[in-house]
């Protein structure tokens, strides 16, 4: 439930729930006149934000005389509001009516006759006349439970408060005003004397007529305090937006400063405004883009939380501007982005978020393994390509034999089949410019062989090793050593095994794959200290999809 903000609304609302409380243990005469007194003061509140509500909508009428561009659409969403919130202020009236006339109307105070309820206030007509059955607990009960109605108005104040926050466009101001506003109309969690009941029940099953017109006074007055929220937000937000400025200087921004022979130098020139006297806050750093949303033209919409992931960095401002300066690091494209921090009229911050590039090149065409001057049959090579002065994504490379893979700009694999081990290929260098392709170069690499794994088992190629460890251990493994590419895996695929029990004849068993199964699992489950195993002949494949003959494992049993 949302808390209110004003100490009035929350005394209101404190006294109806303790009164509910002691409702449920009995309805004496003085809970019942306690109820009168907080319906009372319920409806001198509502009083007050009608109101303010009314001095709200006159500075909307001002404010459309002077500035009727910039007002229009936010008064437009304020009549919306107004509209809403009056179509179920009238609504729950209506109901308070319905009740009091089936519980027998009103009688005047003075004189103890009954009076017609007319098309007056209620909270009006009870300043003269009182309930003429205040604890009635049939009526209530009928029209809200029985009749549905109370189901009916728990949907309304609901989807009333979805269409207001609907009126409001930026998500953390909306999430702020979610958690402020009051009308909201849920089923309750937990069971009373057992039973688990719903809304319409909680509030408004055997019930005294009193306390049924308090609790729709009190959602009267949450529609108003909600309407209230909405309007006044609205109306911060016409000059929100307006930042002064009192400088304006003339900006050149080129697509490019570096522009080879034959290119063409593009460049926007315009003017920026800024103030000379209230420096903005500049920050550096990656944007949440759950926050930095773009419009439809593809520019970021204002914002009134830092959409920097973290803050960002603080970057130095001078007469308005920031002024940025990084070392250029790599080459290729370089990309940042943050956002600027403008103080706006109301004293609230406004953030513009930003982003931008720019290329480092080290003035040649540069084709690089990522790895080694060498490429390595059957696995992927993985190669950088760049040309200075243009983007990576105008920059095409191929080879001369096997496969170059681009995998991202800049970026690709170099795979070749085993084949071309020995051979020499060319990887050949172009880009993309307005008048075609241009070739900028080549280079020469060696197609070199993956190096033969070494057998181990449990990490061990030879020696001795406890029992107990080799019975644990699961088969042979193939480990590529000092290899400077990382996750490489040859695959064993068969071996041979000498059993030599101590003071026994050798044992000799064949298998399939690494693992150790069958008649070998069998020779490992029953050795001793002092047997000795010979693992030779062991085959592994590789990922160029050659077999390769590795080392034999000797191994004496401690």
């Amino acid at each position: 439930m949302s808390i209110p903000k004003e100490p009035r609304q929350i005394m209101i609302n404190l006294m109806y729930l303790v009164l509910t409380a002691l409702l449920a243990l009995n309805v004496s005469a003085e809970i019942l006149h306690a109820f009168h007194v907080v319906n009372s003061g319920i409806s001198d509140s509502v009083e007050a934000i009608n109101s303010k509500n009314d001095k709200t909508f006159a500075a909307f009428e001002k404010q459309m005389q002077n500035d009727p561009e910039r007002t229009r659409p936010f008064m437009e969403k304020a009549m919306i509001a107004k509209k809403l919130s009056d179509e179920l202020f009238n609504k729950i009236e209506a109901l308070k009516k319905e009740i009091v006339v089936k519980s027998g109307g009103l009688v005047d105070k003075q004189t103890g006759k009954k009076v017609p309820v007319t098309d007056a206030p209620l909270s009006e007509q009870l300043k003269k006349a009182n309930l003429f059955d205040d604890r009635n607990l049939d009526i209530a009960t009928n029209i809200m439970v029985l009749n549905r109605k109370g189901h009916q108005l728990q949907a309304d104040i609901n989807k009333l408060r979805q269409d207001l926050l609907a009126l409001v466009e930026d998500p953390a101001a909306k999430k702020e005003l979610e958690s402020q506003m009051p009308l909201i109309a849920e089923d309750p969690t937990e069971k009373k004397d057992g039973v688990l009941k719903n809304w319409a029940e909680m509030n408004f099953e055997l019930v005294p007529t009193i306390a049924a017109i308090t609790l729709l006074n009190k959602f009267q007055n949450d529609i108003r305090n909600s309407e209230s929220l909405i309007i006044d937000y609205l109306y911060q937000k016409i000059k929100a937006d307006i930042v002064v400025v009192d400088k304006i200087q003339a900006k050149v921004i080129a697509a490019s400063n570096y522009v080879m022979a034959g290119q063409t130098y593009k460049a926007d020139i315009f003017v920026a405004a800024y103030s000379s006297t209230v420096n903005p806050k500049v920050w550096k750093g990656p944007l949440d883009y759950n926050i930095a949303k773009k419009d439809a033209d593809g520019n970021f919409i204002e914002l009134t939380v830092n959409p920097v992931i973290g803050g960002g960095t603080p970057i130095p401002v001078s007469y308005g501007m920031g002024k940025l300066e990084m070392v250029a690091t790599g080459e290729g494209i370089q990309k940042y982005s943050g956002a600027v921090e403008v103080q706006g009229p109301d004293g609230n911050p406004r953030f513009y978020p930003f982003e931008a590039e720019f290329q480092t090149a080290k003035g040649a065409a540069v084709i690089a393994s990522e790895n080694l001057n060498i490429i390595y049959a059957g696995i992927p090579n993985p190669f950088s390509v760049s040309v200075p002065g243009f983007p990576a994504d105008k920059v095409q490379a191929s080879v001369s034999a096997g496969q170059f893979v681009r995998k991202s700009p800049g970026k690709y694999d170099a795979v070749m089949d085993a084949s071309l081990v020995g051979k020499k290929v060319n990887i050949n260098v172009s880009v993309q410019t307005e008048s075609g392709i241009r070739q900028i170069g080549s280079q020469e690499f060696v197609i070199k062989r993956i190096p033969d794994p070494q057998a181990q088992i449990n990490g061990v190629s030879e020696g001795k090793m406890p029992a107990s460890t080799l019975k644990v251990a699961q088969g042979i493994g193939a480990v590529l050593k000092d290899f400077y590419f990382q996750g490489v895996k040859f695959e064993v695929t068969s071996y041979e095994v000498v059993y030599i029990p101590r003071r026994q004849d050798p044992k000799i068993e064949k298998a399939v794959g690494a693992r150790f199964t069958g008649k070998v699992a069998e020779f490992i489950s029953n050795c001793k200290p002092g047997d000795t195993f010979i693992f030779r002949s062991i085959k592994a494949k590789g990922p160029d999809g050659t077999t390769r003959s590795l080392n034999s494992i000797p191994i004496e049993i401690t």
